[in-house]
C-alpha cells in the first residue's frame, strides 16, 4: 500500500534517497523507522503539539485538550528511552549495517485511550473538545518489531510510566512547578 500523506511519503522519499547513495556511492545506509516517539522534552511549542505533551499541558493549566476526529486513530507509542536503547544498539551491532528496522513498541492505542490515560493520572475532570479530523493521517500505525526483538532488543518503559514521566517533565520543566507543588 502506497503512503497516503505528504508526512508519509517524506519519509518513504528519505529512505530512496538513502538507497540510492547505498547503490550509487557504495554506502551501507541503515535506515530506522520511528513510530510515535514520546517523552520528556517534546517539542510542545509546534502548531500541533505531540499528544502526550499536548495533552498533559491543557490539562496541567485547566484547559481541555482537543482531538481531532473521534479519538478513535491507533498509535503505536514508543518511549524515547527505548529509541536511544535501540539507535545505540545499531550503531555497535554489525548485523543491523544495511537494514531497515522498525523503531516502536509492537503495541497501538488510540488517542482517546491515551487520554484516559493521561487524564486518570491527573484527575482534572476535564473532558476533550472533538474537532474535525486531520486531512491525510493514517487511521492506524502499529510497529511489527519481530525482528527488532530477534536481535536483543525490546522496549522496556512502558506506556503508563512513560506518560508519568512525561507529566513530571512538563510539571517541573515547563509549567515550573515543584515536585511537592505539582503532586495531586
Amino acid at each position: 500500500m502506497a503512503p497516503l500523506s505528504v508526512y508519509a511519503r517524506s519519509k518513504c522519499a528519505g529512505a530512496m534517497f538513502c538507497d540510492a547513495y547505498a547503490e550509487f556511492h557504495g554506502m551501507r545506509t541503515t535506515t530506522l523507522r520511528f513510530f510515535n516517539v514520546y517523552g520528556p522534552a517534546q517539542d510542545w511549542r509546534r502548531t500541533i503539539p505531540p499528544l502526550m505533551s499536548a495533552f498533559a499541558m491543557k490539562l496541567l493549566r485547566g484547559e481541555r485538550p482537543i482531538i481531532f476526529g473521534t479519538g478513535e486513530k491507533r498509535r503505536d507509542f514508543v518511549y524515547v528511552d527505548d529509541v536511544v536503547d535501540f539507535v545505540l544498539l545499531v550503531l555497535r551491532d554489525s548485523r543491523m549495517d544495511g537494514g531497515v528496522f522498525n523503531v516502536g513498541s509492537g503495541v497501538n492505542r488510540s488517542v482517546n485511550e491515551i487520554f484516559e490515560m493521561v487524564e486518570g493520572i491527573l484527575k482534572t475532570g476535564l473532558q476533550p473538545i472533538y474537532k474535525d479530523d486531520l486531512p491525510g493521517e493514517a487511521q492506524v500505525t502499529l510497529a511489527d518489531i519481530q525482528t527488532e526483538r530477534a536481535l536483543g532488543w525490546e522496549p522496556r518503559v512502558g506506556l503508563r510510566d512513560g506518560i508519568e514521566r512525561s507529566i513530571v517533565y512538563v510539571k517541573e520543566k515547563v509549567l515550573g512547578e515543584s515536585r511537592s507543588a505539582g503532586r495531586r
